[in-house]
């Protein structure tokens, strides 16, 4: 089998990529020919991961700036491949651009998957919607949130942003260890946020946020992203805020500073089922989110749901929060609940490579 993962965001820090690159390590290790086609151009170090893994790599940096010419380019290289299988990852019905390539190329099964609850481009996402329903013969979301956003009258699978459960398990050494990075002291409490630095993940909320708190709080903002200069440098210029704010940039260890927090905030304007979510609750964290995101991500009975347009309430709750339970513990009591309602990556790759076998089988 030939599967071609196409993503329509870049590949890098992002929960499109995770997902894409899970998948492809894995099922390539299972025998299954992949290759991923991103619309820019990636690290070397990602580059040379993905060729010892023994993934093909096909980078088109032209999606959002000459369309016409990444269509037909795209679709040459769709039909010269002959994949049995064409995976689109987006937000939106603007995934009609990759799958009528596909169509034009012959692909058998062409899937779009859905990883979000709205779109930046409502008008655009509402005149391909005709288009996008004739193309697609394959249907995939993150959560039933997700699903239903993209496909409101058709039938679609539902597989879960899993993770390596056992990876992120809490680690009272690892969290000592990147307490220490920081300086901070037994009585700190660390607020954490993963994410990339944008508007939809609002970090300067969170920033805000810290100023109405005393010195024991501090608060650590993991990834990068066009608006992380710009909030670092606001962040610099006041000295009481510069101690107390801690910008890593993009990490390879996210479970170590995981570990490192004692509460993890989301105050996103939108999200599907955002893995940070999962790898933070998998480290036994509990978290305050934004109240736009789906319930749907309360997996363990761990998340505050919160309103954006005031942090009072985020003050309050934070204020309640009892930072003495054992990590451990709750660690374990939430991997065994994210195990069982599938957030396992294997688990979930499995059913992925079974729902393709069915499906072409039908076609």
């Amino acid at each position: 089998m030939k599967i071609a993962f196409i993503n329509t965001v870049n590949l890098e820090e992002n929960g499109i990529s995770t997902f894409i690159l899970n998948n492809s390590y894995i099922l390539s290790q299972w025998g299954i020919k992949v290759t991923v086609i991103v619309p820019n151009e990636v690290k070397n170090e990602l580059r040379i991961a993905l060729r010892l893994k023994n993934i093909k790599l096909v980078e088109l940096p032209m999606r959002n700036i000459y369309p016409q010419n990444y269509f037909f380019k795209l679709m040459r290289i769709l039909k010269k491949e002959k994949f049995d299988v064409v995976h689109v990852n987006g937000n939106s019905t603007t995934m009609a651009v990759e799958l009528l390539a596909a169509y034009f190329a012959g692909i058998k099964l062409r899937i779009a998957h859905s990883h979000n609850t709205t779109t930046d481009h409502k008008k655009i996402n509402k005149l391909l919607r005709p288009l996008f329903n004739i193309v697609t013969n394959g249907r995939i979301a993150c959560n039933v949130a997700a699903g239903k956003w993209l496909f409101p009258h058709d039938k679609f699978l539902v597989i879960k942003n899993g993770i390596n459960l056992s990876h992120f398990k809490f680690n009272k050494q690892k969290r000592n260890k990147y307490r220490d990075k920081l300086n901070l002291t037994k009585d700190s409490i660390l607020l954490g946020h993963v994410g990339r630095f944008n508007q939809q993940k609002n970090q300067q909320f969170l920033i805000n946020l810290i100023t109405k708190l005393d010195s024991k709080y501090h608060l650590l903002l993991i990834g990068s992203g066009m608006n992380y200069h710009k909030l670092r440098a606001k962040v610099s210029k006041d000295p009481q805020l510069n101690k107390r704010i801690f910008f890593t940039g993009p990490v390879e260890d996210t479970a170590g500073w995981l570990n490192s927090m004692d509460i993890f905030l989301l105050p996103s304007l939108y999200e599907g089922q955002p893995y940070t979510l999962v790898e933070a609750t998998a480290t036994g964290l509990n978290a305050i989110v934004s109240d736009s995101i789906s319930r749907e991500n309360d997996i363990a009975n761990n998340i505050i749901f919160e309103t954006i347009t005031q942090n009072k309430n985020w003050i309050e709750v934070i204020r309640k929060q009892d930072f003495n339970k054992d990590r451990g513990d709750l660690s374990s009591k939430y991997i065994n609940v994210l195990r069982m309602v599938g957030f396992d990556t294997i688990e979930n790759a499995k059913i992925l490579l079974n729902f393709y076998k069915q499906k072409l089988l039908k076609l």
